[in-house]
């Protein structure tokens, strides 16, 4: 599911408008609006939306359901506002194709990501990338500071600890070149569910458990992970 807050969204990415459609062309604009995906997303991946607006009535035609808050209070106005998008027709023309599109996996490509290479001990065991943490905004993995105060599902800091930890293991033991990033984050999952000192080269009390979402979400924000497509 996604859920999407019209007021922090780009207007572009929401819907462009029969005025806007007119002045520029679909070939000379490279976004596609949400609106013309919205409905394929579900009916091709099985993916539903919550969207929270009230700027723009043109998704009456695209919404399963429509509920308005009145004074904190939900009402379901579905049957209204079906009847208002057929009283008042949008002269927009569809921009998004048939079907939604293939989602093409993502492979990491095998490179040391932007951290101080591990030291090693005495006996040779390997210890862990350098590694800070700022509150939920901020993770710093070796020399790059990453930002993830976007990523508000990350609600302890000990999660951000643990994927930190996660980057720095993933680098040394998944970057094969052939492996997609869901695989990845499906890999290390798994290997939590044992404990986190499979991840660690030391027991480390302060980790706490993050899913597989939160961990792509900072890969996403990490700006020296070099990924290609997977074109089979």
């Amino acid at each position: 599911m996604l859920l999407v807050d019209e007021d922090t969204s780009a207007t572009n990415f929401m819907i462009r408008d029969r005025r806007m459609q007119a002045l520029i062309a679909k070939e000379r604009e490279p976004i596609t609006p949400f609106i013309d995906k919205i409905r394929q997303l579900y009916q091709d991946y099985g993916v539903s939306t919550i969207l929270v607006m009230g700027g723009s009535g043109d998704y009456f035609d695209v919404a399963d359901t429509v509920i308005a808050m009145t004074e904190f209070q939900p009402a379901d106005v579905t049957v209204e506002a079906k009847a208002i998008a057929l009283q008042y027709t949008t002269d927009r023309q569809s921009e998004g194709g048939a079907a939604f599109g293939n989602l093409t996996p993502r492979i990491p490509l095998p490179k040391r990501l932007d951290s101080p290479k591990p030291r090693r001990d005495e006996d040779d065991a390997p210890r862990s990338a350098k590694l800070k943490v700022r509150d939920l905004d901020e993770l710093i993995f070796g020399s790059e500071t990453i930002d993830v105060s976007a990523v508000e599902q990350l609600v302890e800091m000990g999660q951000l600890r643990a994927i930190g930890a996660a980057l720095a293991y993933l680098q040394q033991h998944y970057l094969d070149g052939r492996r997609t990033l869901a695989e990845i984050a499906t890999a290390i999952a798994h290997q939590l569910d044992t404990g986190f000192d499979t991840i660690t080269a030391h027991p480390q009390g302060d980790l706490v458990r993050f899913r597989e979402l939160e961990l792509i979400a900072v890969i996403n924000r990490l700006r020296s992970m070099a990924i290609v497509p997977r074109n089979h």
